[in-house]
């Protein structure tokens, strides 16, 4: 779902790939029209070979800054719903929630460290993989191969106990993956929803408390009660005029 969502970015990056491509053409059309004039037949197949491994090298460059984009959205969107809701919607779809050992909501450090590992780790893997990939880069492999091996190996590292199912990454942030039953997640829902009726309860308390909303307040209840004794001011003396001498 995450991936779909940042999907579009790919557009942007198309885009701007054909930029790149098109500058390139104009500097090798260049290039080629500076050679022919000076008669350097020969350095036209070295300067079309440069600018195609530039062009590529960009293009590369492109699609890993892309993925990294894409990763880095997605760590986003794991801290902000394991942190409000206590699950993504991929968990939520299995009814798993991931909470403390004792029962309690982690901490905003323990989903960052959390999402760490099981995000950001093996995404920058991946990207490093692919660049190695299209860049035929041994380093960039091993580095992304390594990544990718070390977050399968941890995730592997299943453990069951009365708290609930633990990963390596688990035991060392401190939270278990629980399964829980509709009604409890009915349960948590509503409990959510109270909360932030409480939170937008307190909020707009607040802000009605706030000097400035006070002081408007009692601004526009002067200004009622003026425009209130001018109208019956004004009926008055039309009572008066209309019982005449």
């Amino acid at each position: 779902m995450p991936w779909l969502v940042t999907s579009p970015l790919w557009f942007l990056t198309a885009q701007q790939i054909q930029t790149e491509a098109t500058k390139h053409g104009f500097t090798l059309a260049g290039k080629g029209l500076f050679k022919a004039v000076f008669g350097e037949w020969g350095g036209l197949g070295d300067a079309a070979g440069d600018e195609a491994a530039d062009l590529w090298s960009d293009v590369v460059l492109l699609i890993a800054l892309t993925l990294t984009v894409q990763v880095l959205l997605i760590l986003v969107y794991e801290v902000l719903l394991v942190r409000a809701w206590g699950r993504t919607l991929g968990k939520a779809a299995f009814t798993l929630t991931v909470r403390r050992a004792d029962g309690g909501r982690l901490t905003l450090g323990q989903i960052c460290a959390r999402s760490a590992l099981t995000v950001l780790v093996p995404g920058i893997g991946w990207v490093l993989l692919i660049a190695a990939i299209l860049q035929f880069s041994v380093l960039l492999g091993l580095a992304g191969t390594a990544l990718l091996i070390f977050s399968a190996v941890e995730c592997g590292l299943l453990r069951m106990s009365p708290d609930g199912k633990t990963s390596w990454h688990d035991r060392k942030t401190g939270s278990v993956v629980v399964s829980k039953t509709w009604t409890e997640q009915l349960r948590q829902a509503r409990e959510f929803q109270q909360r932030a009726l409480d939170g937008g309860m307190t909020f707009a308390r607040q802000a009605w408390e706030a000097p400035q909303v006070q002081q408007l307040s009692q601004q526009a209840q002067a200004t009622f009660q003026q425009m209130r004794e001018r109208g019956r001011q004004a009926i008055r003396r039309d009572d008066e005029q209309n019982r005449g001498p």
